[in-house]
């Protein structure tokens, strides 16, 4: 599975931010007609995010289930956390909330998640308190609209 390949991939950063990845994926998901280097692209970007803002000591959770004709994932940290004024603005492109931490990375990684899940037909949100982490979840349809193609 593709969670699987990118937590493999992004575990040595992990592991020297001492952080706990914790993957709890469902069996058997149905399959979806999609662009699998643009959802690899896309999980990278969301678990990448986790790792970068998650303190020592941290956890990240990876959950994958399928619900109502569509699979759903959620990449939950126990990190930092987003202002509740930047929640609004957090998928637009160029966007850095914190700008503690607007020094890494140039503000597209969650615009390309959002586009990525919308080009399959798909929908992106976030839920998150200001010290107390984030989750962001991702949905996909089993059929889907599918408007890119490699």
């Amino acid at each position: 599975m593709l969670i699987d390949d990118v937590v493999t991939h992004l575990s040595p950063q992990a592991e020297r931010q001492q952080l706990t990845v914790v993957k709890e994926l469902a069996a058997d998901l149905p399959f979806i007609p999609a662009d699998k280097d643009r959802i690899r692209q896309l999980i990278v970007n969301l678990v990448h995010n986790a790792i970068k803002f998650t303190s020592p000591g941290g956890r990240i959770v990876i959950t994958s289930k399928a619900i109502d004709e569509a699979i759903v994932v959620d990449v939950s940290d126990t990190g930092m956390g987003i202002a509740k004024s930047d929640l609004p603005h957090i998928f637009e492109r160029f966007y850095k909330g914190d700008r503690a931490r607007s020094q890494e990375g140039t503000g597209m990684g969650l615009a390309i998640a959002k586009h990525i899940v919308e080009a399959h037909g798909g929908s992106i949100r976030v839920q998150s308190e200001e010290g107390k982490g984030s989750t962001f979840s991702f949905r996909l349809p089993v059929k889907s609209n599918l408007s890119e193609q490699s």
